[in-house]
């Protein structure tokens, strides 16, 4: 059975992890303070509603929207106006107590429903556990929350501060219910430089990478960095390659260079390209809408397997 994956349009992550994270996962992005769990997250949605036409919904429980989408933008990324184009949702929800989480995921679930999301960012998980008192009260709060991201029939990303120093998730959901657990780092090196990598722990039903891999977070986001001794199983020849996904150079109108442009923006398949949005292919390959939805459409067919 091919597990059906759902790119986060990153150049090289999804390469690590067989095309995207498994469809209807919950994943745990666990990490330090200043890690970047907030742009990786953001950006996945982002991603999600410019180039793969998947509605998605960012909740805010550890800072204010105003701050987030503010946030955003040094990015260039225009949530703002993907929200009023009904292409997100930024929900700003307060940290309460057990009694008022079932109202703030009963609202997670309309906003998902009316929006028709397929893509969840709660950020963060630890912010909701800390409205509550006793470890029984945190268990409870894990499970009612299991159930309802699947319920929600998403792709979840969960997002966890770890404090400084700390080797443990602590949050005790890891081990039994995560689909996937990306853990990230910051470190000094020895020569007193701010250095981050990040490590795949676990992705169910993944051939995933097994070492650590260095990033940075730039005017454009969360970029992987190159490093000599990349593991060869995930390089660009053997992923274009692999079962159930399709060469952008087989679909008609793309050619040599607009392949190229296509995979620096993260779009590195056929399948991919097929669920590209048509405006932002049109602006990035500096065509018309006309040719871009040309293109869009060969690339379903071959998709689809017509």
């Amino acid at each position: 059975m091919i597990i059906q994956r759902v790119p986060t349009g990153i150049s090289k992550f999804d390469e690590m992890i067989e095309g995207g994270f498994p469809e209807n996962s919950m994943i745990l992005l666990v990490g330090y303070p200043g890690a970047g769990k907030t742009t990786f997250s953001a950006q996945f949605i982002y991603n999600g509603a410019t180039r793969h036409r998947a509605k998605g919904v960012y909740v805010c429980f550890a800072e204010t929207k105003e701050t987030f989408l503010k946030n955003m933008m040094r990015f260039g990324w225009d949530f703002e106006r993907l929200e009023k184009d009904g292409r997100v949702a930024i929900l700003d929800l307060s940290v309460t107590r057990e009694s008022g989480l079932q109202k703030n995921l009963d609202t997670i679930m309309e906003t998902m429903t009316s929006l028709n999301a397929s893509r969840l960012v709660i950020d963060s998980f630890s912010a909701i556990s800390m409205g509550l008192k006793e470890p029984i009260d945190i268990r409870v709060m894990i499970h009612l929350l299991y159930r309802f991201l699947k319920k929600a029939k998403c792709i979840s990303i969960l997002i966890i501060d770890q404090p400084w120093g700390s080797t443990s998730l602590d949050e005790g959901i890891s081990e039994f219910l995560a689909d996937g657990i990306i853990h990230f780092e910051t470190y000094f090196d020895e020569n007193e430089i701010l250095r981050r990598k990040f490590r795949i722990l676990k992705m169910r039903g993944t051939n995933h990478t097994k070492t650590p891999h260095e990033y940075d977070i730039t005017s454009n986001g969360f970029i992987i960095l190159d490093r000599k001794g990349y593991e060869k199983d995930f390089r660009e020849k053997e992923y274009s390659t692999r079962r159930g996904f399709t060469d952008l150079l087989d679909v008609k109108g793309v050619g040599v260079k607009r392949s190229n442009i296509l995979k620096a923006l993260g779009i590195r398949t056929a399948e991919d390209l097929a669920e590209a949005d048509p405006k932002f292919l049109a602006d990035n390959l500096k065509i018309s809408r006309k040719v871009a939805s040309r293109i869009i459409r060969n690339a379903r067919k071959i998709a689809s397997g017509r």
